[in-house]
């Protein structure tokens, strides 16, 4: 009895811390090395074979059906109109659900359909000015007439008269440039918006066409969307353009019906997003000129009612353009009126001169 309990006073020992233990002085006793000898490098590579900071960013990876995939890829980063364009188009997709072929028409149809107001402004302060353009020619040739002649008092008449005449008509020339300036700014913004999401290009261009134009980073291989976006460009024209308002003579206007088809040259290598882009804008310009010509539209909206141009009239830049001819003939008019009495001040003060040398030598 007394061994063995002896034997049971002793600390015990569970198996298990046993082993640790005899690890543990292995592994001190195996990681031992003199410094004058070296590692030998191992025949395979004990690397990872994988990144952990790539592994976390492709576990992070947006889709484009996903708020901000614009702004993951690059895109959409700032405030420029490509860039409003870019995130304006992301919205459209994510909550709607749209392949990107009807994201792009839908979102040109809709801005389009936004800036309608801005477009009646500009066509009516134009059907205005229209509407005022005989008397106003008559004042402005008697006003040029007076610059050429150096009468200061009939031009501050002839100036006063046609600040009248635009009050009476409601001629303000600010909004006529309206449309020209969000044409301007919403077509650069769109344009290169768009060709910059194809040339990356976006998740889902590459399937999410229509018909024959599938990939909307490739360019149409039948030409068709041209031929399509030239058509409805030259019906545009032939309407008036974006404000129904004809701004150019009849023969100009017919040229301008040919330059959509002459375009072709140039888009025929553009991607089909940049052509779906255009066929709606051109069907949209349609539509809004054929409103903008209606005669009820126009009341119902509280426009002026356009104008019946004549058979020989000219449009608003060939007047503008003539206008601005004269003025120049004008001004050169008056700039040798102006010099010839500057050469006979001159001669006169010369001879005055000459006048009184000769009266003081012969009083001396």
């Amino acid at each position: 009895m007394i061994p063995i309990f002896r034997q049971s006073a002793r600390p015990l020992v569970s198996v298990r811390a046993r082993t640790l233990v005899g690890r543990r002085a292995a592994l001190a006793a195996t990681g031992v090395r003199f410094n004058s000898t070296e590692t030998p490098e191992p025949k395979f590579d004990t690397s990872l074979g994988f990144d952990a900071e790539t592994v976390s960013n492709v576990s992070n990876v947006l889709t484009s059906d996903q708020w901000g995939y614009m702004k993951s890829v690059g895109l959409s980063d700032g405030w420029w109109p490509s860039d409003l364009i870019q995130t304006t188009l992301e919205a459209v997709h994510v909550t709607t659900g749209l392949p990107w072929w009807a994201t792009i028409a839908a979102t040109t149809l809709g801005i389009r359909f936004a800036l309608l107001p801005l477009f009646m402004a500009s066509s009516d302060a134009m059907a205005r000015s229209q509407a005022a353009a005989p008397e106003t020619k008559v004042l402005r040739k008697e006003l040029n007439s007076a610059m050429a002649r150096g009468d200061r008092m009939t031009q501050q008449l002839k100036m006063q008269e046609i600040k009248k005449l635009n009050k009476k008509y409601g001629v303000k020339y600010s909004r006529m440039f309206l449309s020209p300036g969000i044409q301007l700014t919403y077509g650069i913004g769109s344009f290169f918006g768009i060709r910059e999401m194809a040339n990356l290009p976006v998740q889902g261009f590459e399937n999410q066409g229509l018909y024959w134009f599938n990939d909307l980073t490739a360019p149409d291989p039948y030409i068709g969307l041209q031929l399509i976006s030239a058509c409805l460009y030259a019906v545009s024209f032939r309407f008036g353009g974006e404000t129904a308002v004809s701004q150019f003579g009849a023969k100009t206007q017919k040229a301008f019906m040919a330059l959509p088809f002459l375009s072709i040259v140039f888009t025929w290598n553009m991607s089909a997003a940049v052509l779906v882009y255009f066929t709606a804008n051109g069907l949209f310009s349609i539509i809004q000129a054929r409103l903008l010509r209606s005669a009820k539209f126009r009341k119902m909206c509280g426009m002026y009612p356009m104008q019946k141009p004549a058979k020989d009239s000219k449009g608003l830049v060939e007047n503008f353009s003539e206008t601005w001819k004269e003025m120049q003939e004008n001004t050169e008019v008056r700039e040798k009126a102006d010099e010839k009495a500057r050469n006979a001040a001159l001669r006169q003060m010369v001879k005055a001169k000459s006048q009184r040398a000769i009266i003081e030598q012969r009083d001396k």
